[in-house]
């Protein structure tokens, strides 16, 4: 908790974008790996163990009716949950225009950026926690890049 507890819970929001979502599930992601821990076996390393498991707890959440749900519910009330003030204050423009830009990607190049870029992830991790082949997850990165590099150039155009 101590080592990757704030690491594990800003993963959690590049997927679900939501600070109370990301508690929720951050929850659920603790509660498994003690039910869980005794069943690891050291084939990968502690980090990647528990960042496979997050991602599950992610996808699940995605694929959840409940999450089709709270983004509806967003929607109608007209809540918003993108940035607080805190964040706004500590980002500077372009920061955080990349970082809405990475967050736009479909989450299959999204989470390739943030395991490979921000979390320093290899490619054989990262193959490793999705379960894909590393030559898929090349592939996707230099998708995802392309995609940021299309969406960031009117941004930047002008600078």
């Amino acid at each position: 908790m101590d080592e990757y507890g704030e690491s594990l819970k800003r993963f959690i929001y590049t997927y679900v974008k939501n600070k109370a979502q990301t508690d929720d599930i951050f929850q659920e992601v603790l509660f498994t790996v003690y039910q869980k821990i005794d069943t690891f076996q050291g084939r990968s390393s502690l980090k990647n163990w528990l960042y496979r498991i997050t991602a599950n707890k992610c996808k699940d959440y995605l694929r959840s009716p409940f999450h089709r749900i709270f983004i509806w519910k967003e929607e109608i009330s007209g809540e918003v949950t993108n940035s607080t003030p805190e964040n706004t204050y500590l980002l500077d423009e372009q920061k955080r225009t990349v970082i809405e830009a990475i967050l736009k990607l479909p989450i299959k190049y999204r989470e390739v950026l943030i395991l490979q870029y921000y979390k320093e992830f290899t490619i054989q991790e990262i193959s490793d926690l999705l379960k894909v082949n590393p030559s898929t997850i090349k592939t996707r990165i230099m998708r995802a890049k392309e995609k940021l590099k299309d969406l960031l150039k009117e941004d930047f155009l002008n600078e």
